[in-house]
């Protein structure tokens, strides 16, 4: 019971290790990882991903989980910035409802799956990771993309494995780009040039059709 009490104190933390725990509530490494499996099995803890952890009651009283979740995507792979399919979604560029959180990372690619939804991971060169801002939203710290840099990791992962990349690909897509412009376009350009990928040539004039 001492160690359950031992656990409200972290009830204040966006999320801790193994190792902090054991600091809190203290015990062998066994003895830790038998209390974790317990209330993780009991509802007292949230397992984020292997070996990170929030309670049960951090994440209840959290205002703002949207932010939250945004937040942990950024923490379970390091480094990484939402973007892609999820980014995208909010500024109304896809047709389609997103039902995870999607980023990009250095690392490799890589899913996590908790009480908290689901978050994607896809690698990227070093050379095109970049391109987000970061933002203070209800005291958590977030790296997301911007909007250019969103729709071009996502049209980068999808065409990945296009053979050739024409208008009639593009339009598949059903991007919603009636807000961009020529700035934005030429983000896009740039990032297109900074890739090296030949395919990736046209791009911009093919996705300028889809907004004629």
């Amino acid at each position: 019971m001492n160690r359950v009490s031992n656990l409200s104190k972290l009830t204040s933390a966006s999320f801790f290790d193994k190792n902090t725990l054991k600091e809190v509530i203290g015990g062998s490494d066994d003895a830790v990882s038998a209390n974790i499996v317990r209330w993780i099995e009991s509802g007292r803890l949230i397992q984020l991903k292997k070996g990170i952890y929030v309670t049960k009651e951090y994440y209840l009283q959290c205002s703002d989980k949207q932010s939250y979740g945004e937040f942990v995507a950024n923490i379970l792979k390091k480094p990484s910035y939402l973007s892609g399919e999820y980014v995208l979604q909010k500024y109304g560029i896809l047709s389609e409802s997103v039902f995870s959180i999607t980023s990009v990372t250095r690392k490799k690619t890589r899913a996590y799956n908790n009480k908290l939804g689901v978050f994607l991971y896809s690698n990227i060169k070093d050379k095109l990771f970049g391109g987000f801002n970061i933002v203070f939203k209800s005291g958590y710290e977030i790296k997301e993309a911007t909007k250019t840099k969103a729709l071009f990791d996502y049209l980068y992962f999808r065409l990945w494995r296009v053979p050739e990349v024409n208008p009639e690909i593009i339009s598949s897509f059903r991007l919603n780009l009636g807000d961009f412009v020529v700035s934005d376009f030429d983000d896009i350009n740039y990032l297109v040039d900074l890739s090296g990928v030949k395919k990736f040539t046209n791009l911009v004039a093919y996705l300028k059709e889809t907004t004629k």
